[in-house]
């Protein structure tokens, strides 16, 4: 049942209440016989039962003395994740309205060019998706045949394209060698367009490029989990004029 544990706690249920709510689903419906297999205190079986109730998800009957809990319908974990979908298409929504208020009221001080460094997985997922706020809504990269994206996992690189295809982001995509058309049809069709950098540029670097607005983001391997972001016109002005140089000298994919 690990899998179930994890997909209830990210809806929102703790601990103890998906402990509760899992030993019901087995059948365990007393308050008394919950805190014999639970193995929880009777005040944490008790608190949890009540939250369970106001998300809707059990109900309980009986007399004060002898309650009873039912299970409403398992059907409502989709409700409730619906219900949590649109929290969150909500709060995304305030988001994207507060960035750009925030950014008129910043001080000159906040607008030097700045280096950041971030390290481990998910503070490299969480910079490759901050990218998705570009004002420009153009992303040029440069990609090694070994890259964090394939190395990270499926998932994450559909997260990505997603959101990316959502916001109506175009991409020019420079590689080091070719992949399967499927994928290229799968993720790269529409808004992004594929070359393939010179035989020169193969088996040279491990590092993606991305660059951005004024920014230029460098991907490690997933093997070393970090990244770089320099927040630079200047930079990235160089940075963009190498790419463009490499760009007419690159075949399209299909060639």
């Amino acid at each position: 049942m690990n899998e179930p544990r994890k997909h209830l706690m990210d809806l929102g249920l703790s601990d103890s209440e998906v402990t509760v709510y899992l030993a019901m689903v087995g059948g365990v419906r007393t308050a008394r016989d919950l805190v014999k297999f639970t193995r929880l205190k009777r005040p944490t079986v008790y608190y949890a039962l009540g939250c369970l109730e106001k998300r809707g998800l059990t109900s309980k009957t009986g007399l004060a003395g002898d309650k009873s809990f039912s299970l409403e319908p398992v059907e409502k974990l989709a409700v409730i994740a619906k219900e949590k979908a649109l929290e969150v298409s909500r709060l995304q929504n305030r988001v994207d309205e507060m960035i750009p208020a925030l950014e008129a009221i910043s001080s000159p001080s906040n607008k030097k060019p700045t280096v950041a460094f971030y390290e481990g997985v998910d503070a490299v997922k969480n910079a490759i998706m901050e990218m998705l706020y570009c004002k420009g809504k153009n992303i040029n990269s440069i990609v090694p045949k070994q890259n964090f994206f394939w190395q990270i996992g499926e998932d994450f690189v559909e997260l990505f394209i997603e959101e990316r295809v959502k916001r109506n982001i175009k991409t020019r995509n420079l590689w080091e060698s070719p992949i399967n058309k499927d994928l290229i049809d799968k993720y790269y069709n529409n808004l992004s367009k594929v070359r393939i950098m010179p035989e020169v540029m193969r088996g040279k670097f491990q590092t993606t490029i991305f660059i951005y607005d004024d920014k230029t983001l460098y991907v490690s391997s997933k093997k070393n989990s970090y990244c770089v972001l320099i927040t630079s016109k200047e930079h990235t002005d160089t940075m963009q004029a190498l790419f463009e140089g490499l760009w007419s000298t690159s075949r399209p994919h299909d060639k």
